[in-house]
C-alpha cells in the first residue's frame, strides 16, 4: 500500500513539474509557415481609402518573411521581403506588366526611418490570445505627438527573430499579430486571423529576375 502511495504522489509530482515548464520543454516555437491578416483602414474618408489593401499574407523561414499585399483594387501587387540574415529589404511592386523592385540594406533602412513616425515602446503585463497564440501588449506612443498612440500585441511563440528592425516598433523583439501603421498616407489595423504551419519554397526570398531594381522614391511615388 505505500509503494501504491508513493508511485502515486511521485506521479502527482512529475505532472506539476511538467505543468509548469512545458513552455521551456515541450513548447516548440513556429519555425516554419505562414500569417493572414485582416486589415481595416481606420480613416475611412481618406480618398485614398479604397486603394488600400484588406488583407496581407506573410510566409516566414529560417528568420526571413515575405508579406504579399494588393492595392488599388488589384492594380497593385506589393511584395516586402524581410531578410534579417542578410541586414536588407526588398520591396517588389508588379503594376501589370510593370515589375519594379528596390533593395535597402541597414543604413538606407535607418535612414528611411528617420523620415518616418518615431515611437516609445511600453511593455505591459496584459495578454490576448490572437489566432490562437498568446500575445503580449505593449503601448505605443509617438514621440513628437504627431502620430496617434496604439496597442501593439506581439507574441514570442513565432521565430522570427528580431522581426521589425526595418519598421517604427523596432523596439518590438517579438512578431506583432495585432497592430496599427500608417502606410502610404492611409491609417489602417493589421489583425492576424491564422496563423500555419506549411512549407515555405526558398525562392520566395529571392529577388525575382524579371524584375527591375529602382530607387525607392520611384516605387514611393507610385502611390
Amino acid at each position: 500500500m505505500k509503494k501504491i502511495l508513493s508511485t502515486a504522489v511521485a506521479f502527482c509530482c512529475l505532472l506539476i513539474i511538467f505543468s509548469g515548464c512545458k513552455d521551456s520543454i515541450f513548447h516548440h516555437r513556429l519555425k516554419e509557415g505562414s500569417i493572414q491578416y485582416k486589415i481595416a483602414v481606420l480613416d475611412t474618408v481618406n480618398p485614398m481609402a479604397k486603394m488600400a489593401p484588406d488583407e496581407m499574407t506573410i510566409k516566414f523561414k529560417d528568420n526571413r518573411s515575405r508579406a504579399e499585399l494588393l492595392a488599388g483594387m488589384g492594380m497593385f501587387q506589393i511584395s516586402f521581403i524581410n531578410d534579417e540574415p542578410g541586414k536588407k529589404i526588398m520591396q517588389l511592386v508588379r503594376e501589370a506588366s510593370k515589375k519594379m523592385a528596390c533593395v535597402m540594406d541597414t543604413l538606407a533602412v535607418n535612414k528611411d526611418l528617420e523620415h518616418d513616425v518615431q515611437f516609445k515602446i511600453t511593455e505591459t503585463s496584459d495578454t490576448l490570445t490572437i489566432a490562437g497564440y498568446k500575445c503580449h501588449k505593449a503601448l505605443a506612443k509617438s514621440v513628437d505627438g504627431k502620430a496617434p498612440d496604439c496597442e501593439l500585441f506581439y507574441t514570442d511563440d513565432i521565430k522570427l527573430d528580431n522581426p521589425n528592425w526595418a519598421t517604427p516598433f523596432k523596439a518590438v523583439k517579438g512578431v506583432l499579430l495585432k497592430y496599427r501603421l500608417n502606410k502610404y498616407g492611409v491609417y489602417m489595423e493589421f489583425t492576424a486571423e491564422k496563423v500555419a504551419s506549411e512549407k515555405v519554397d526558398d525562392e520566395m526570398f529571392r529577388m525575382p529576375a524579371d524584375y527591375k531594381i529602382v530607387p525607392k522614391q520611384q516605387i514611393d511615388e507610385l502611390f
